[in-house]
């Protein structure tokens, strides 16, 4: 999560400053690598943040590379966030999974980690991916603000959780309020390029309406984004979200309760700059429906991409020294996804 980042609020700048919210991660090359250009940055973690827990927010849930049984490689932190929606379907960001194979085929859901330096060592549990979707209407293009950034991971065996782990998705889109009370969390970056901690980490964020959003951002931001900005400047940054937070929650305090109202999908470059915006999300709402649809098993094959992730498949990539995917950057590089940029891999 951003900690701080000083930045004219110039729209100009944010044009070429885009960038998802993403880990790096690299063995002899680069997994799901973000075409940029030489301008665009990348940001890991939550700015301005406090320690979270676990406790208080049950349903998150992080990514991580496995291939240790396979050719002994595994990540050394999450690549991206995401929430439990039940003991069989997490939540997360397309742009964390779209066209990279490794994390298709590799990857295992923690949930309710607050400590990263547990994998791949620690006595806790994790299960493995079986099935991908999102949407075939996602654009995995930052020129196009990554529209439709969601996907559903299903996974190949039971979480064993409680219900109470399950994120709570709104039924109503009444907490679009700048006085409401919003707060997001993960285990990305607290500044660009300094991760700071393993500890889960939590920061709280105001709601900025879509107009002004898109006099940061541009036209394309839609009603299905939903955009905050944080405190500050705290040693020049507003709070926000930064790189490795992609695919995490936004929560609304709603009396006792935290309903999941977006998904970590991409920032300014910087993360914590002061343009007005330090972070965008899917917004959740819009797509309770097609949650609902694909946790049920009605899938839709002209509105939702299903992949899966056998042993073959994964017997076949390991022997052949496969690499990612990229989402695609072109003319707008101010935006950072929250998530994209694998972390270092480890034998």
């Amino acid at each position: 999560m951003n900690m701080n980042h000083t930045r004219s609020p110039v729209r100009q700048a944010v044009l070429g400053l885009l960038a998802p919210l993403i880990y790096t991660s690299s063995v002899m090359a680069m997994e799901n690598t973000v075409e940029s250009t030489p301008d665009v940055g990348l940001i890991p973690y939550i700015v301005n943040g406090s320690d979270a827990s676990v406790t208080e927010f049950p349903s998150m849930a992080s990514l991580f590379i496995d291939r240790i049984d396979y050719d002994g490689v595994y990540s050394k932190g999450p690549y991206c966030g995401a929430t439990i929606l039940d003991n069989y379907h997490i939540l997360t960001a397309a742009h964390c999974i779209y066209g990279d194979e490794s994390a298709q085929l590799f990857t295992v859901v923690i949930p309710q980690l607050e400590d990263t330096s547990l994998f791949p060592n620690g006595n806790i549990p994790k299960v493995r991916v079986s099935e991908v979707y999102y949407r075939t209407d996602y654009s995995n293009s930052i020129n196009q603000l990554l529209r439709n950034d969601i996907a559903i991971l299903k996974l190949e065996a039971s979480l064993n959780l409680q219900s109470s782990a399950e994120t709570v998705i709104p039924q109503f889109d009444t907490y679009l309020n700048a006085a409401n009370d919003f707060v997001a969390v993960g285990h990305g970056d607290v500044e660009t390029g300094v991760e700071g901690t393993t500890l889960l980490q939590q920061v709280d964020l105001a709601y900025v309406d879509t107009a002004n959003c898109k006099a940061v951002f541009g036209p394309l931001i839609t009603d299905k984004q939903i955009c905050f900005n944080g405190d500050g400047p705290n040693n020049g940054l507003y709070g926000g979200t930064c790189q490795g937070d992609s695919g995490g929650p936004v929560f609304w305090k709603s009396g006792s309760t935290y309903e999941q109202v977006g998904i970590t999908s991409f920032g300014p470059a910087t993360c914590g700059a002061s343009i007005g915006v330090t972070s965008a999300f899917t917004e959740v709402f819009d797509y309770k429906d097609w949650i609902a649809d694909v946790t049920n098993g009605s899938i839709d094959s002209t509105e939702t991409v299903q992949l899966s992730a056998t042993e073959a498949k994964r017997a076949a990539y390991s022997g052949s020294g496969g690499s990612g995917g990229s989402v695609s950057f072109g003319l707008i590089g101010a935006l950072m996804l929250l998530g994209g940029y694998r972390r270092v891999m480890s034998r």
